[in-house]
């Protein structure tokens, strides 16, 4: 999972103190629900990354989902610090090890100094720094190898630009896609097919139109 927070350091104050974080550098809102603020969101990310870190160094991956379709089932559109704290209480996750998590996450800075100008959060600049590499004027996006995904933001759509990464389709992308394992008789490199085919397909085609 990848995350998005705005920049407004030349917002007014009372902008600031509700929503943002390092004076400005990282914000977040929803214009559409009044009833949370953008500070909320931007601490609701940082446990949702912490507990992604956690859970897929483990080998848990699965537990990430769980934790997000629990609080978006049980807290609708107000995802707050108590709404998490019940969704780690439902999981049976230690809810003061994530927040501990968050805190180092701004180099160990108490709170009351998080909106100050000077902070830096580690987790937000790396999605700063990713989203500037691979992020769309689209929100959201999604980026498959390093690529920015362009199409149509569906399952089977999505299903199917990850599928056609691989250079040896997977067997659940042949099951899904009801298709039948093409053996290629030539060598595929890491990244596809290789230069040599390339250039014999061109050839040939440009022998076929001749």
């Amino acid at each position: 999972p990848r995350y998005v927070f705005w920049e407004c350091t030349n917002c007014d104050e009372k902008y600031l103190e509700n929503d943002c974080f390092g004076g400005g550098k990282y914000c977040a809102v929803e214009s559409s629900n009044a009833n949370i603020k953008g500070r909320d969101i931007v601490l609701e990310d940082l446990r949702q990354i912490c507990l992604w870190n956690e859970f897929s160094a483990n080998g848990e991956a699965l537990k990430w989902w769980q934790y997000m379709q629990q609080v978006h089932s049980t807290c609708y559109s107000v995802i707050n610090e108590e709404c998490s704290m019940r969704a780690h209480e439902h999981m049976g996750l230690d809810f003061q090890k994530t927040q501990h998590c968050v805190k180092e996450s701004f180099h160990g800075l108490d709170q009351s100094r998080w909106g100050e100008a000077s902070t830096q959060n580690r987790f937000i600049d790396t999605e700063i720094t990713y989203w500037k590499d691979f992020g769309t004027n689209i929100y959201p996006s999604i980026v498959i190898n390093k690529k920015t995904y362009r199409g149509q933001i569906e399952p089977l759509s999505v299903f199917h630009a990850i599928c056609a990464g691989f250079s040896y389709t997977p067997d659940v992308c042949l099951k899904t896609m009801r298709m039948k394992r093409i053996v290629l008789r030539q060598k595929v490199e890491d990244d596809g097919i290789s230069t040599g085919t390339i250039v014999g397909i061109v050839l040939a085609l440009i022998v076929v139109n001749v």
